[in-house]
């Protein structure tokens, strides 16, 4: 089908129906073709049933038959009571994070979860090691950008991965500017399996406390 009657906000909210579902977001191509579906769920289930649960809903209620492959499932854990830890916490958590290279040039991609809704932000550029570093923090930032209201401003100024106590740990460093005049920041995150998310970690932790100043307000 390269043409659909229905909007994506009621495929998006079909999906929410699958059990242990918290959020949807669907991408689509200018054809209005459906592209990606990221969905996040609670940890209970097979992310295996519960991408056939996703296929099955919208074939069913409107007539999409969607390759398996273009539905990505991540998962959250849950508390004791089976409530989504992230559905109660204020700040933005990680999603996942994606790196494409094409002829030098890197497009990177950070999808990050606010309440029960998904943010994504996009950066490109050279993809020399140091400056895809950067570009995760650039995606991450402009993840942030709706969640700032117009007040702040976030400029990357540095960021690297360091050893300490034969660990190691992603750091970053970001220029606030906002009406009151500029104040540095940093952040940094213990890198356990991938660079790449510890850097998305260290970017958050920079700029929580700064988020959760606007979230107050």
């Amino acid at each position: 089908m390269s043409e659909t009657p229905y909007p994506i906000k009621d495929w998006e909210q079909a999906i929410k129906q699958v059990k242990s579902v918290v959020a949807a977001r669907i991408n689509t191509n200018s054809q209005g073709i459906i592209e990606e579906v990221h969905v996040l769920a609670g940890a209970g289930r097979a992310p295996k049933q519960i991408v056939r649960d996703v296929e099955s809903i919208l074939a069913a209620q409107f007539d999409l038959q969607i390759d398996h492959k273009k539905i990505s499932v991540a998962q959250v854990e849950e508390d004791e009571e089976g409530t989504s830890v992230v559905e109660v916490s204020a700040r933005p958590k990680l999603v996942g994070v994606t790196l494409r290279t094409v002829n030098g040039m890197a497009e990177v991609k950070v999808e990050l979860l606010k309440g029960d809704k998904l943010i994504e932000g996009l950066a490109e550029g050279p993809s020399s090691a140091h400056n895809k570093l950067r570009l995760f923090v650039e995606a991450t930032l402009k993840a942030l950008e709706p969640l700032t209201l117009g007040k702040l401003l976030f400029v990357t100024e540095d960021v690297g991965i360091t050893q300490l106590a034969k660990q190691q740990i992603a750091l970053v460093s970001i220029t606030l500017i906002a009406s009151t005049g500029e104040q540095s920041l940093t952040g940094c995150a213990l890198v356990k399996n991938d660079d790449r998310e510890a850097v998305v970690k260290a970017t958050l932790d920079a700029v929580n406390r700064k988020l959760r100043f606007l979230s107050s307000n």
